[in-house]
């Protein structure tokens, strides 16, 4: 893929699946709230995911700004917007080098935080990074709203696919995402993601070489709708995949006020529900799986630009 045919992918946007059609390549937005030029609000070294992502080193974490999804509780509302004015527009070029240097600085992997509406320039930088020398896992953080024609220009440079499934009620996903079709959209793209990686590979030292790690954050009063995603992820994949089941739900309205929560998220989630999910899993027979032991909050979120 050169990158002078990447604007020719962004003219006519249908890179998302809520296919706005824009022409993000003169400077219009659709749903992402972005143009066609990725901005990265922040690259480090992050210990917050999941074990055998962040290891001892830290995860090479780069989180872009603009999502296709914006959930109404969103953790990185500072971000998921749109442009803050503060990120650094990057070409594939230059998201390469970022890459080489995170790679430079120990991270075991570099972890692509919500790109989905970047993904034909990050496909690109992938490309020519691994071409200068990058060896680390690729890892594709993602809250799993994404089509499968654009997950498949991907194929061959994710090693590692980290989704979310965030609903399985269309009501609730229309309600706090504007996604009434999310649980459709996500199975799909899973199935897609499963494809290309195969059966989850952890190396002798622990950390995850190839493979998917599927995250539920669980929702206070959704315990129903969380069970029915264990059951599909479970009956599906089995233990040929990591289930991270999490329970740092935060209702942000007293950071963000501008954040509309129906009544039912104004409150955190009851440790006894996030209890009775595990034990309900370990109930399927999962036994890759990721549990918390207590709720994080906003404690291992990065500090935003």
């Amino acid at each position: 893929m050169h990158e002078d045919d990447l604007p020719l992918r962004y003219e006519k946007c249908l890179i998302c699946p809520r296919r706005c059609g824009v022409d993000r390549a003169n400077g219009r937005t659709g749903f992402c709230g972005m143009g066609a030029v990725p901005a990265v609000n922040l690259a480090m070294l992050h210990h917050g995911e999941e074990p055998v992502i962040s290891g001892t080193q830290g995860s090479g974490a780069v989180f872009f700004e603009g999502c296709s999804l914006k959930c109404s509780f969103c953790q990185n509302y500072d971000i998921a917007r749109g442009p803050t004015g503060r990120g650094r527009l990057c070409s594939a070029e230059d998201l390469s080098s970022l890459f080489l240097d995170l790679q430079a600085q120990g991270a075991h992997n570099i972890n692509l935080v919500t790109g989905g509406h970047f993904i034909p320039t990050i496909a690109a930088a992938l490309i020519f990074a691994r071409g200068k020398g990058l060896i680390i896992p690729a890892v594709w953080n993602s809250g799993g709203y994404e089509s499968v024609e654009s997950l498949k220009m991907l194929d061959g440079l994710i090693d590692i696919y980290m989704p979310d499934m965030k609903f399985f009620s269309p009501r609730l996903s229309a309600d706090l995402a504007a996604a009434p079709d999310y649980f459709d959209v996500c199975s799909e793209a899973i199935d897609e993601m499963y494809r290309q990686t195969g059966p989850a590979v952890i190396t002798e030292d622990g950390l995850m070489k190839r493979g998917m790690i599927v995250r539920h954050l669980m929702l206070p009063g959704q315990l129903f709708d969380t069970k029915k995603i264990l059951d599909h992820l479970c009956s599906r994949y089995g233990n040929n995949i990591y289930i991270s089941l999490m329970n740092q739900y935060t209702p942000f309205e007293y950071k963000y006020p501008s954040m509309k929560l129906p009544p039912a998220l104004k409150r955190k989630l009851p440790q006894s529900h996030y209890e009775a999910a595990a034990d309900y899993l370990a109930s399927l027979g999962q036994f890759n799986a990721f549990v918390q032991e207590d709720a994080s909050g906003d404690e291992l979120l990065p500090d935003f630009k």
